[in-house]
């Protein structure tokens, strides 16, 4: 593998790790709102296949900052929350080096 494709490689790992992140704060927040993900996606104009996928950080190249606004609200929250990581939270995304 090219060094190149090493980055980008090791750049998707960092996304995808953030994208699981903002979905598990999403699932958290559902929960502790007792909403159900068919009544938050009903809220939010989504259907609950997509919030399901988003929960689950496999929405990544589509999740925009419309739908996280609209996910907060139908929640009743800020949308920072989503932004907020904790130091062990972020160490998740620190990819250690490999030896080849």
């Amino acid at each position: 593998m090219s060094e190149t494709e090493t980055g980008q490689t090791m750049k998707k790992t960092k996304r995808d790790t953030f994208f699981r992140q903002i979905g598990a704060k999403i699932a958290y927040e559902r929960t502790i709102h007792n909403i159900t993900q068919e009544k938050l996606a009903a809220a939010t104009h989504i259907n609950q296949s997509t919030l399901s996928r988003v929960e689950n950080g496999k929405y990544n190249e589509n999740l925009s900052m419309t739908m996280l606004l609209d996910i907060a609200d139908a929640l009743g929250i800020t949308p920072d929350i989503f932004f907020q990581f904790n130091e062990d939270e972020r160490a998740l995304w620190v990819i250690p080096d490999v030896a080849e």
